[in-house]
């Protein structure tokens, strides 16, 4: 039996999916908590915690591995096998900067990086089935580097905000992963994808990253060919390299390590 001093209850299979533009996920069970991350029209997430007055869950997201809480006016519960499915099938992944749906008699704003659960490999053209305006990509055809670079430069001049993860707002640590989900390949929160290369050999689409030697601290930048970086400070830009790396540098004492990682074969 749970004691009184514990303000969650766990629960074992219990799944959602996001069916609104943006889910903000928080750090505490409160509106003034700091957010943790946000999910996008079809990511589905695990429910592992419920508060005990109900009004909160706790959700992981096991596509970045971040979790936090969500009203539990916001839950929209999906059966366990929906679940598996959608993280296993393919799916349209949207990438233009703003698409629309009709859902539930009305029509529903998307932003890149939501999904769509069909595939490229029905036995019906899902396009003839439900209204939908815009671009999307199948998740399962992983994007060249000339792709991966299209998707990134459309955030440019997206601003700076912490746990953003849409063209309105985006998170340097959440941002970088997101353009690479979009291209079809997998980056999870503390995990580098890739491979690494070295610095001579670094191709348009390759991901540059600065550690902090002492802090672990990360930044993150897009090689785009011809000495020009795609990187955040206070929003989303373009540069030459030596920009970003001379304003990495800009505080005194930082120990930096340079590496250089391709997802490209």
């Amino acid at each position: 039996m749970q004691k009184e001093k514990f303000s969650e209850w766990p629960l074992t299979d219990v799944f959602g999916i996001c069916r609104q533009t943006i889910l903000p996920i928080y750090r505490q069970p409160t509106f003034d908590s700091a957010l943790v991350t946000q999910l996008l029209f079809g990511e589905c997430y695990q429910v592992i915690t419920v508060s005990n007055d109900q009004l909160w869950f706790k959700i992981l997201h096991e596509d970045t591995g971040f979790s936090g809480y969500i009203p539990s006016k916001l839950l929209k519960e999906i059966p366990s096998n929906d679940y598996q499915m959608y993280l296993t099938n393919d799916f349209q992944i949207v990438t233009s900067p703003i698409a629309a749906i009709e859902y539930i008699g009305t029509n529903l704003y998307l932003l890149p990086g939501s999904r769509l659960h069909f595939s490229d490999l029905e036995l019906f053209n899902w396009r003839d089935h439900i209204g939908f305006t815009g671009s999307v990509r199948s998740h399962a055809f992983r994007a060249d580097r000339d792709q991966l670079i299209e998707i990134a430069t459309k955030y440019i001049n997206s601003p700076f905000q912490p746990g953003g993860r849409s063209i309105f707002g985006l998170d340097e640590l959440q941002a970088f992963p997101l353009i690479f989900m979009i291209a079809g390949y997998t980056w999870k929160a503390g995990k580098l994808p890739g491979k690494l290369v070295a610095a001579e050999e670094v191709l348009p689409g390759d991901i540059m990253i600065l550690t902090e030697s002492n802090t672990e601290k990360q930044r993150f930048a897009i090689y785009l060919g011809a000495e020009e970086v795609l990187w955040m400070d206070n929003r989303m830009r373009v540069s030459d390299f030596d920009e970003w790396l001379s304003f990495a540098k800009n505080i005194p004492g930082k120990q930096l390590v340079l590496e250089s990682r391709s997802i490209f074969d």
